[in-house]
């Protein structure tokens, strides 16, 4: 292989109550990207090697307070991978207002493409939201539905159904969004999976942010439209109980 050509990729996993939230279902959706990409998988990568790894992270930055670990594995064709460990502080405000990103779309049939990730895109939307004070940004792809945040998967109450974009929109597959449709279901709520605009988002009585940077952040504000916070406090109920006993 090229030495000038450089595989990547990364996983973010939240450290919350002194523990890492879903880490062996992290663990494994980091693997599963790894092979899509062809790197090696030592026989060391195991899950308590990367466990040791990050717990060491933590330990040397003395890290008590809820903070994002993002897993970064490159590989240039020759030899193991390397890993590095990051962290930071996740920064919301008590006030969560949300907007379109609409500079770059979501092409569908590319989001599940071994080659696809949003950390250029999400990156620009971060950016976007801080120019014009926003704190999560929709992303949209190119037949105008709502897809995902910069942020994580999002989710709207509207009556007793919980709605959310459906896969075929371009969403990335993430941890925290099959977790979460899983104990909603689980729990009784009907989760409804399919094609999102505006007027969905408009119509909701409360949306929320799942992912390992929001955690549960439930939005109080898309442009004029204002969010009932209380309708989604059953729903956070039931997901801090999934998350604190898993």
């Amino acid at each position: 292989m090229n030495d000038k050509v450089v595989l990547g990729t990364s996983e973010s996993i939240r450290w919350e109550n002194n523990r890492l939230l879903f880490f062996e279902d992290h663990y494994r959706s980091l693997l599963a990207k790894m092979r899509m990409k062809r790197m090696p998988i030592g026989m060391y990568f195991t899950p308590d090697w990367l466990l040791a790894h990050i717990n060491g992270w933590i330990k040397s930055t003395e890290t008590l307070d809820t903070v994002v670990i993002d897993v970064v594995v490159q590989w240039s064709g020759r030899g193991d991978v390397s890993v590095q460990i990051f962290s930071e502080v996740p920064r919301l405000s008590a006030h969560t207002v949300i907007d379109l990103y609409r500079d770059y779309y979501i092409t569908p049939g590319l989001a599940q493409f071994p080659l696809t990730d949003f950390t250029a895109l999400n990156y620009l939307a971060s950016v976007y939201g801080l120019e014009n004070e926003y704190d999560v940004c929709l992303l949209m792809n190119t037949q105008k539905e709502l897809v995902q945040t910069h942020l994580g998967s999002f989710f709207c109450v509207m009556d007793q159904d919980i709605v959310t974009p459906e896969l075929n929109s371009g969403l990335l597959v993430n941890v925290w969004r099959s977790q979460a449709v899983k104990a909603f279901n689980e729990a009784g709520l009907k989760v409804v999976e399919k094609p999102m605009g505006l007027f969905d988002l408009q119509k909701a009585q409360g949306v929320f942010v799942l992912g390992p940077q929001t955690g549960f952040l439930i939005v109080d504000q898309f442009r004029k439209t204002a969010f009932d916070r209380s309708s989604c406090q059953h729903v956070m109920d039931i997901w801090s109980n999934i998350a604190s006993n898993y």
